[in-house]
């Protein structure tokens, strides 16, 4: 067998030491069991001359919060020894495992070892390192019924010069309740502390009785860490700010119960409402569009209005996803609702009423608003109470009629003569057949020729739309027959009505509709 040569045993030993040597990577986790919502802080320590940390964005599903980093340089004998440290923040609600994680040192990657932390069950009120904050929850009711509104402070309590480098607070979200924000936080001083309120309604959505809470609240302080030199000179306070990382503590609220009945009757709205309906047009010709405005104002939950989608037999409705806009007035919460309804028909129709039905919070008790029907009058359409069915098989009763009685009277010709057909009424019978195959077939053709000439008006007014609106209108009558037309009309909706900058195709368009008319 062949000997290496003795350098390059040497060379290979030496390269096993620096490998060996060259750097190290270590994990370690400031609390290995938290309660449910506190933050935990891992950090990753490397030695090397050049170290590449890994990007971490979550843990277990739960975001990270914050990264910080530091480094430090020590010096034995003339030797230089770098060290890096990152760390990483996050707030687990359940127990997790911090995976192993890949750290490049000095070209080499390097393995962490997972690390488990253990979470425990909700927290508990607290006050706070040394009662410092306080975080507490009020609302104005406890016993209510499904739909009326609960004013909900959370207020933020913590002593004048406490120096918090940040507070962040836990954005409320209950089951079963919809919540929205209401105005600016409060700041208020009360005896050497400081207040801030941040005030919610909410709004039950089932029945049952509900604990909200507890809410937590993350405080960060700024807290020194050792300087990447140690030298006297960087204890001078002018360097907290550069050498300092931020150190989180947790508080919790109380909670409160609230009680929601059912609403009686099966109504799923409460507060105080009016409706009406009315239409940009009561005369509008053949398939041209009419529309219908349905607007509902007054005090409660006006997102809980669902949207209004009448039928009307013979047309095509059209009806858009309604606006909301909301307000509060001296403390009370309402809004007001539009919604936009198009019809295309080729006869008169009926608008049906729209029904609103709440309980009233005024009245105590269930109330059902109606709007008046509204009649279209379709100008060259089939009027209204006329069946064009019945018209067309009365028509074809007459000719059954007439048909028979003919025929009945060349029975009785011939049974009178009881004589053979000559050779010039046979002529006659070819001669009627032939005219009679041309007239149909000149109707056929002329009808086609019109249909054609109807496709071509409307694929020629499709493709020369000057706006958004007139396309709209155009296609509205195929909205039923085609998805791409039905999807080309709600972004048309959004164009008109939420200035959305949506691109149409009018040339596809027209190619559908030309294939739809054929």
């Amino acid at each position: 067998m062949r000997r290496l040569p003795g350098n390059m045993i040497v060379a290979i030993l030496l390269t096993a030491m620096l490998q060996l040597f060259a750097g190290g990577v270590s994990v370690s986790v400031d609390k290995k069991e938290v309660v449910s919502g506190d933050t935990v802080t891992f950090s990753i320590t490397a030695q090397g001359q050049d170290v590449e940390f890994p990007v971490v964005k979550e843990i277990g599903g739960f975001p990270v919060l914050g990264t910080s980093q530091r480094s430090s340089i020590s010096i034995v004998n003339g030797h230089i020894d770098k060290s890096f440290t990152k760390s990483y923040t996050f707030a687990p609600m359940r127990s997790v495992t911090i995976p192993a994680l890949t750290v490049k040192v000095d070209g080499d990657e390097l393995k962490t070892d997972p690390l488990e932390v253990r979470v425990t069950g909700a927290p508990k009120p607290s006050g706070g390192q040394n009662g410092e904050a306080k975080l507490g929850i009020e609302v104005d009711k406890r016993h209510v019924v499904v739909g009326e509104p609960v004013e909900m402070i959370l207020s933020m309590r913590y002593k004048e010069g406490s120096n918090f480098a940040q507070i962040d607070l836990q954005k409320p979200e209950f089951a079963n309740f919809w919540i929205k924000k209401v105005g600016d936080v409060e700041r208020l001083h009360e005896n050497g502390y400081i207040v801030e309120k941040h005030r919610y309604l909410i709004f039950p959505q089932k029945p049952g009785s509900y604990k909200l809470g507890p809410l937590t609240a993350k405080i960060a302080k700024r807290v020194r860490v050792k300087p990447p030199i140690n030298d006297p000179f960087f204890d001078d306070d002018f360097f907290n700010g550069f050498f300092a990382r931020l150190q989180w503590t947790r508080i919790a609220s109380n909670s409160v119960t609230i009680d929601v009945d059912p609403l009686p009757g099966g109504v799923e709205l409460y507060g105080t409402f009016t409706i009406r309906a009315e239409a940009d047009r009561t005369d509008v010709e053949v398939n041209k569009p009419v529309r219908i405005t349905v607007s509902v104002e007054g005090e409660g939950n006006i997102e809980d209005i669902k949207k209004f989608e009448p039928e009307i037999s013979g047309a095509v409705v059209y009806a858009d996803e309604p606006i909301v806009k909301e307000w509060l007035k001296n403390g009370v919460y309402g809004g007001t609702f539009k919604q936009n309804i198009t019809v295309v028909a080729d006869r008169d129709f009926m608008v049906p009423s729209f029904v609103l039905r709440y309980f009233d919070k005024r009245e105590q008790k269930v109330v059902e608003k109606r709007t008046a029907p509204i009649f279209i009058h379709v100008v060259g359409g089939v009027k209204a109470g006329t069946k064009e069915a019945e018209k067309i098989q009365k028509s074809n009763g007459i000719e059954k009629s007439e048909s028979t009685a003919s025929h009945n009277a060349t029975e009785e010709s011939v049974s009178s003569t009881g004589m053979v057909p000559t050779w010039a009424s046979i002529g006659l019978l070819i001669l009627g057949m032939v005219l009679g195959g041309g007239i149909v077939y000149g109707f056929g053709y002329l009808k086609k020729r019109m249909g054609r000439k109807k496709e071509i008006d409307i694929v020629r007014e499709i493709r020369r739309a000057r706006s958004d609106k007139e396309l709209f209108n155009l296609l509205l009558p195929y909205a039923k027959e085609d998805r791409e037309i039905e999807m080309a009309l709600k972004k048309l909706e959004e164009n008109i009505y939420r200035g959305a900058r949506h691109k149409i195709d009018k040339a596809w368009m027209a190619e559908i509709v030309g294939e739809l008319e054929e």
